[in-house]
Order: C-alpha cells, then structure tokens, then sequence
C-alpha cells in the first residue's frame, strides 16, 4: 500500500483532479490519453508502490547453479485438485513452484496456462481473489498457474536485477515447463494449449502465444499493455517493474533496442492472426464495486485502479486494431470499472467461452 506521505502528496494536487476529469470523460480520446500518461509516470515511482505489492511475490529469490536440467522434483497435494509442482528450471537457476488444477474429466484435456498480476504471489491469486476455481468448476482443462514471478512482466531479462534477480519466464514457459506437463501421464493432455494472463500476467501472456503460435491454439489478455514502444505500454512496463524497486533497462536493455521490439505484439502481432484470441478491458470509470471496495480505503489505491485501467484500455484498442479482421479474435469493453479483481472477474468466463472451442 502507498505510504501515507506519498498518498497524502497526490491526494489535492493536479494528479487528483486530472483522475477525476479523465474518470469523468473516458471517451476523450486526446487529452484523456495525455493525463493517463502522465497519471502512470507520476504512480511509476519506487516511492509510490502499489497496494497490490507483496514480498511473498519472490523477489530476489535464491539462485542454484548446479541446475543443469529441467525436471519436475517434487509434487504437492494441496486440494482435491489442486496441485504444487516444483520445477527445475536451468533458465532461472532455482526450483520454480507451479500451482496445477488439475481437469474435472478423466479423458484427454488441454492445459491452460494462468499468469498472474504485478505482486504474484506464491498461491495464485486467480484462485482467490479471482473465481477461476469457480469458472472451472466442471471444466476438462488443467489449469497451469506460474507463481512467484513479481514485476517480472513473464518475460526474458537481459540481465539479473540486483533487487528482483533473475527472471527467464518466456524460456521456462515454453521450453521447460511445457515439455515437462506434456510428458506427464496423470494430465493425460490432448495436445492442446492455451495461454491467458491479467494485467502484467495479460502483457506477458499475449505476448509468449504471439511469439509461440506453434505452441499456443488459443491466447487471451485482461486488462493489459501490449507494446512498451508504445507511450502508454512503455509507462505501464516501467511503471510494472519500478514499483518492485527494479530497473526497465535490466528487462529490456536500451531503450528502443531489439528486446523492446521483440516484446511490442502491437507492432506485430501475426502469431496471434490463426488463434482464438479474447481482449477486455474497462475503461476506468468508477462502478459501485469501486466505491464499495474502497469505502474504508484510501483515494490513491482507488485513483491509481481507474488510471491503470485507463491504460489497459487505451492499450486493448491499439492491438484490436492491429489485429483488424483476425478471425478468431473478440473484444469485451466494460462502460464502468477499474484495474481490480471485479474487473478481472467478469472477463475470465467469456474468455474462456471464447477460446475454448479451440482446445476442446
């Protein structure tokens, strides 16, 4: 949660009445856009965390060198369907926890791979807060969920972060993690893969199945930012990784250089055209479920939801549009909403009533 000093000094300032204002009028194109971008830079400072911060993310965790081989080394039970495999990963140089919920049927079922928001934690939050439990109640589909992976944005840094250390997660997701589930008898997999993920997780998801098409049939994204060369996507994944204490040079090394154009799916995004491909964001208007949320809270934590969902969807729109007549895309904008779990939520089922004919 933001420091009462630092909420203190946005709260009736210029920072609080361009939220308002933009808040007020979500469809301004122009103007609204300049005070989002202004809004992520001054919330993209280390002094100013965001309340959905939690160390229990795994920052800085501890590096093995001796692992040379990707293996799983360890199973869990941890419900009656849900499961914690500990992976060896030789990309990140540790043992990487992976939550499994495992499918309702006994035949062949694909996975679904879940990437988490900016803290996540090490028991996903799309367990609870979020209602996948609920969603995939009586569904087929094992359900994959990455943990620990703070600030990370799910992707391949050019170089350990002296405060976030190593993260290798487009490697680990795709050529450890994937082969080692594939393999594995008890999840009797039809061969079938989709990939989604929620704010950060949404970055990093739609992402991995654009550059991996072979790998992924179905991919969707919540509430995230797709291009970080775009103003908006480049304060958002600044924004992402400074809150943690970390450096954007350190993910995506000089700016505007090929780490940066590698990771902008916006720019090109043909490995998403033949998928089943779902986008939704709101658009920053504060809905009942706001004001009751944050009753008892703070202006900034409820400010800082509606000018990040602002971004999510002024990002959405800039991949709709790039993706133009693909036809197995669908796009969800909600009138009224910020970048919370109320948000997330009503999205997850039609995301998966969309993609789902593509891995059943």
């Amino acid at each position: 949660m933001a420091s009462p000093a630092a909420a203190q000094s946005l709260t009736g300032s210029a920072l609080e009445q361009a939220v308002i204002s933009s808040n007020n009028d979500p469809t301004s194109s122009g103007r609204a856009i300049e005070r989002t971008l202004d809004l992520l830079a001054a919330l993209g400072s280390s002094d100013v965390p965001l309340s959905s911060g939690s160390s229990l993310g795994g920052s800085r965790l501890p590096l093995d060198e001796s692992i040379t081989e990707a293996a799983v080394v360890e199973k869990r039970v941890e419900g009656a369907r849900l499961e914690r495999w500990i992976v060896a990963s030789p990309a990140m140089k540790r043992n990487v926890e992976v939550q499994i919920w495992r499918a309702a049927g006994s035949g062949p079922a694909p996975m679904l791979y879940l990437l988490d928001g900016v803290g996540a934690p090490r028991t996903s939050w799309w367990l609870d807060p979020g209602i996948a439990p609920e969603v995939f109640a009586d569904e087929n589909v094992t359900l994959v969920m990455p943990t620990q992976a703070q600030a990370s944005m799910y992707a391949d840094w050019l170089r350990d972060d002296p405060t976030l250390g190593r993260h290798q997660w487009e490697t680990f997701i795709t050529a450890e993690l994937a082969p080692l589930l594939d393999a594995a008898p008890e999840l009797n997999f039809n061969g079938r893969r989709g990939i989604g993920g929620l704010s950060m997780g949404a970055t990093g998801a739609v992402h991995i199945g654009n550059r991996h098409p072979g790998l992924f049939d179905a991919t969707f994204g919540l509430s995230g930012c797709y291009s970080p060369l775009d103003p908006v996507g480049r304060q958002n994944a600044h924004m992402t990784v400074t809150t943690r204490g970390g450096d954007v040079a350190n993910l995506y090394g000089p700016e505007g250089g090929e780490r940066w154009h590698w990771h902008d799916t916006v720019g090109n995004p043909e490995g998403l055209r033949n998928q089943r491909v779902y986008l939704a964001a709101a658009n920053g208007v504060f809905a009942a479920e706001d004001i009751a949320n944050y009753a008892t809270g703070n202006w900034f934590d409820m400010s800082s939801g509606a000018v990040l969902e602002r971004g999510s969807l002024e990002c959405t729109r800039q991949l709709e549009a790039a993706l133009g007549d693909a036809p197995g895309l669908r796009v969800d904008y909600a009138d009224t909403g910020t970048h919370d779990w109320h948000t997330f939520n009503r999205h997850l089922r039609p995301a998966w009533e969309h993609i789902r004919p593509a891995l059943l």
